[in-house]
């Protein structure tokens, strides 16, 4: 098995594209059946609290080999990223990071599925909300300080 590259340029990340989408259409479908199971799993378990039924019990059994097997996917997909350098930050979203280097300083490239030709990007110690455009100028020191207040 080949070493994964560990730093990335937006011109990588955005060659990774195609492969991306449909990986992390993937992730995204997976995600929603699984809340949706799991959800459905939740209100058998109550309902057999006061009503007892083989029917509900192999219901039940039914509900937590699926999730088994949504885990077992979205396992295989967290792989998959991976093995092309990104990190899944959020499955729901369908968000991907990127290690990247900007001003000699680490940062992360973040790829979305829902605008896959625009990547952003944000300090390490930032958050989704505090992504910028690639054209944005690099925050020093004392702009990071000042957003903090």
């Amino acid at each position: 098995m080949n070493a994964v590259k560990s730093v990335f340029s937006p011109e990588e990340v955005l060659n990774r594209v195609a492969l991306l989408k449909r990986i992390v259409r993937d992730v995204v479908d997976v995600y929603e059946r699984r809340q949706k199971v799991k959800g459905l799993h939740q209100e058998f378990l109550v309902i057999s609290r006061s009503i007892r039924s083989q029917e509900i019990d192999e219901t039940i059994n039914t509900l937590r080999s699926e999730l088994k097997e949504l885990d077992r996917q979205m396992d295989f997909f967290d792989k998959e990223i991976r093995e092309l350098g990104g990190i899944l930050k959020d499955a729901r979203k369908g968000l991907v990071y990127f290690y990247s280097e900007r001003d000699s300083r680490k940062i992360f490239l973040v790829w979305e599925l829902y605008d896959p030709d625009l990547i952003s990007w944000h300090e390490l110690e930032g958050t989704f909300s505090d992504r910028l455009p690639l054209d944005s100028p690099p925050l020093d020191a004392s702009t990071t300080a000042d957003r903090g207040k």
